[in-house]
C-alpha cells in the first residue's frame, strides 16, 4: 500500500474545472475496474492528487503511475488544445521524447506499513480541502473529489474504493 502525490507542473489549478477533474476520476475508476490497482483513499485538489493505492504482487506501481500520468496528461492537454487555452504554454518543453510536460516528475510514493501511518495519511487526505490554504468546503464528506464520504458517512464517492477499516487485513 502506497501514499502517492501527483502534482500539476507549476502548481497550476486546473482541477477546479469539473471536465478536467472528471478525466482524473474516470481514469482512476477505469484502473480500479480493470483490477490494476485497489484505490483505498484519494482527494483531487485544484492542482494535485493524493491517493492511497495497493496492488497485488503482479502489479507494478511504476507502470501504474507511468500509464496513469501519460493518459491523463494527454487527455487534459487535448482538452486545453481544443479550446486554445493559453495555459498550455506553461507545459511546453523541449525534450527528446515530448513537447509538453503536464505532471511534475516527483511523485515520491511512500509505502504504508503501519496502521498509525495509514490513519495519518487518511486524515491528511480527507482534511486537505478544509485546510486554511484551501477552504474548499466545511466538512470533509462535502468535498466531491474525495473518498471522505466513503469513510465518514459510508456513501459511495466518485471513484470505486476499497475502504480499509481496523478489521481489514493488510
Amino acid at each position: 500500500m502506497y501514499f502517492i502525490t501527483s502534482t500539476v507542473n507549476h502548481w497550476i489549478k486546473l482541477f477546479q474545472r469539473s471536465d478536467l477533474a472528471a478525466i482524473i476520476l474516470e481514469s482512476l475508476s477505469y484502473r480500479v475496474a480493470k483490477g490494476e490497482i485497489r484505490l483505498n483513499a484519494y482527494v483531487l485538489m485544484p492542482n494535485h492528487l493524493h491517493m492511497i493505492v495497493s496492488m497485488d504482487e503482479s502489479g507494478s506501481l511504476r507502470n501504474f503511475l507511468r500509464d496513469f500520468h501519460k493518459f491523463t496528461a494527454r487527455e487534459i492537454i487535448n482538452a486545453l488544445n481544443r479550446e486554445r487555452n493559453p495555459v498550455l504554454t506553461r507545459f511546453v518543453v523541449q525534450e527528446r521524447d515530448r513537447n509538453t510536460h503536464f505532471w511534475r516528475k516527483t511523485h515520491s510514493p511512500k509505502q504504508i506499513t503501519t496502521w498509525k501511518f495509514f490513519l495519518q495519511k487518511i486524515e491528511y487526505i480527507h482534511n486537505n480541502p478544509l485546510s486554511s490554504h484551501w477552504r474548499l468546503c466545511e466538512r470533509p464528506e462535502h468535498y466531491p473529489y474525495s473518498s471522505a464520504c466513503d469513510y465518514l458517512v459510508e456513501q459511495r464517492g466518485a471513484v470505486p474504493l476499497e475502504v480499509i477499516k481496523p478489521s481489514t487485513p493488510w
